[in-house]
């Protein structure tokens, strides 16, 4: 998949990162962390597939990969997060591979977070209900103390937000 065209100070990718290599090991980070506008900063993870809720039970095997997906998924959310709001309030000593915007947020009560999946092939728009809902409730708690808001889009989605190109 291809990512919008983005403005570096916009931007927090965090896999290359000196932050996330000096974090060491198990910590799993999304693809970037965005200043989308003014008001909203977007947590971005993008994926080939997702596992089909509905056929969850058909088998032990498929059970597990459902949940081993969306604990991934919830695990990597909260631990952008707090990396990135670790990084915005000094615990780092080096920040300057965050962009400038987004490492500028001296206040967060008008910020909008917003995490967002994009299943790159998934078709069917009503399909991803199932994965918003799932989503939605692993990450109730952060949901609620943060406000922060979960989407789940397909390729044509995420291109009409301007996500991909």
């Amino acid at each position: 998949m291809n990512f919008g065209k983005f403005e570096e100070v916009d931007l927090f990718c965090i896999e290359k990162s000196q932050i996330y290599k000096n974090l060491g090991s198990g910590i799993k980070t999304l693809e970037f962390v965005l200043k989308y506008d003014e008001n909203s900063i977007l947590f971005f993870e993008a994926k080939k597939s997702c596992p089909n809720g509905n056929n969850r039970y058909e088998s032990e095997e498929k059970n597990q990969k459902f949940e081993e997906y969306y604990s991934s998924m919830a695990e990597k959310f909260v631990a952008f997060l707090q990396i990135y709001l670790a990084a915005i309030l000094d615990k780092y000593s080096d920040t300057s591979e965050i962009g400038d915007d987004l490492r500028s947020v001296k206040s967060m009560k008008d910020i909008q977070l917003k995490f967002i999946l994009v299943v790159k092939n998934a078709e069917d728009i009503t399909w991803l209900a199932g994965p918003l809902a799932e989503l939605k409730a692993r990450l109730l708690q952060v949901r609620k103390i943060w406000g922060v808001e979960v989407a789940v889009l397909n390729e044509e989605l995420a291109g009409e937000y301007k996500l991909t190109c």
